[in-house]
């Protein structure tokens, strides 16, 4: 019994460090400032902090990688919560929406914050700094708002 969870061992060892030859692709594409989000709407100073430090990882083409990206299979989970992130809401392709588009992507954004579906809570106990307080919420939802509402003048 012994030599079988030995073997066991060194086979799941032996199948980690292979795996670390195969990463994901990194999400490093290319920013058009006249088309991202933040460049576009220039928010408060304060506010554009948040989104950068709580949003932009999953939901842009400016993801930030800590050290333990690098380590399969934890870079391929965050690969999948990225593209999912990115499908969902992408701030690096808010300037080539159209105006519907836009608007529905500000109250989008406004009720996922709210809500505190956004960012996920994994994220957020790994990242301290993305845990949103309610005077946070409060200053990205009225942003957005506001910013919907030029968009409707528009």
């Amino acid at each position: 019994m012994r030599r079988v969870v030995k073997f066991a061992g060194i086979g799941l060892a032996a199948g980690l460090i292979v795996l670390q030859f195969f990463q994901p692709e990194k999400n490093m594409e290319p920013v058009d400032p006249a088309e991202d989000l933040l460049m576009l709407t220039s928010p408060p100073a304060h506010v554009t902090g948040l989104i950068e430090t709580a949003c932009y990882d999953c939901h842009s083409n400016q993801t930030i990688y800590p050290w333990y990206s690098r380590i399969s299979p934890v870079s391929w989970f965050m690969q999948k919560h990225i593209q999912e992130g990115k499908e969902e809401l992408n701030a690096s392709d808010y300037g080539s929406m159209d105006q519907a588009d836009k608007i529905g992507f500000l109250v989008d954004f406004c009720e996922v914050v709210d809500a505190g579906t956004m960012p996920l809570v994994s994220y957020s106990l790994i990242h301290k700094e993305a845990q949103l307080s309610q005077e946070d919420k409060e200053a990205i939802c009225n942003w957005s708002e506001e910013e919907a509402l030029k968009v409707m003048r528009e």
